[in-house]
């Protein structure tokens, strides 16, 4: 009992606490640096994974449809084709750069989905058309995949035309060759990059450039009076801004 209650005793108790408490500070120290590392980097933007990109027929809102601060506020129908019709939902984040989206056959749509969910949207201005100006190829992913300069990821052909004066002996050595300088074409029939270009093409009228929307702008699309007594489709073009240093 005495030895128990011993000055040398105590003291080494309150040492072997002393050496707790710096462990607990130290190792709680390190497991916060992780989390706001996550945090710088859920600050960046992810690349874009697209599973369709198609032209629209006809796109039909529902009823108040505004598009603000990048968020869908209801329900947005875009008719594909004679059979298929994307209803993307109320919340659904995206980008809508087309100021003639109510208009017939003026726009294209590129969706990240989730079986029919669209998880994710970008509506860009171009009619019909068999193929689309891209932004450059910058890096070649695991087979299908490619990602662009606007960072969306795209599937590509397993053999991809590279159209140039000077020739590269593949895919990799035109994107390390060329860069952000270069264009792409994406066939809407196939759902891939087919050609890469040195100096990019007008293949079609519908061009994504590299430059980001500023999403905190709002885009409402819906029916206002026009002062004749009769109420017309009304779309705000969102604003766009060059890419940052």
């Amino acid at each position: 009992m005495r030895q128990f209650l011993s000055p040398r005793f105590w003291l080494s108790i309150g040492a072997l606490a002393g050496l707790f408490l710096l462990l607990v500070v130290a190792f709680g120290r390190d497991s916060a640096t992780p989390g706001a590392e996550a945090s710088d980097i859920g600050s960046v933007t992810d690349p874009r994974h697209l599973d369709l990109v198609s032209w629209v027929y006809l796109a039909t809102p529902a009823p108040g449809f505004a598009f603000d601060a990048g968020i869908t506020t209801s329900d947005l129908a875009l008719q594909l084709d004679g059979t298929r019709t994307m209803v993307i939902k109320a919340g659904t984040p995206g980008e809508i750069d087309c100021p003639t989206l109510t208009q017939v056959a003026q726009c294209t749509v590129a969706a990240d989905l989730l079986g029919d969910a669209v998880l994710w949207f970008s509506i860009i201005p171009g009619p019909p058309g068999p193929a689309i100006a891209l932004p450059a190829v910058v890096d070649v992913l695991d087979s299908p995949w490619v990602q662009l300069a606007n960072g969306w990821v795209v599937r590509r052909a397993s053999k991809v035309e590279r159209s140039c004066p000077d020739d590269t002996s593949s895919l990799g050595d035109f994107v390390r060759t060329y860069g952000e300088a270069a264009g792409s074409t994406f066939n809407v029939e196939q759902q891939e990059i087919v050609r890469v270009t040195c100096q990019p093409d007008g293949v079609t009228s519908t061009t994504v450039a590299t430059q980001g929307t500023v999403t905190g702008t709002s885009v409402i699309i819906g029916t206002e009076d026009d002062g004749t007594g009769e109420s017309g489709d009304t779309v705000v073009p969102s604003t766009t801004v060059p890419p940052g240093p």
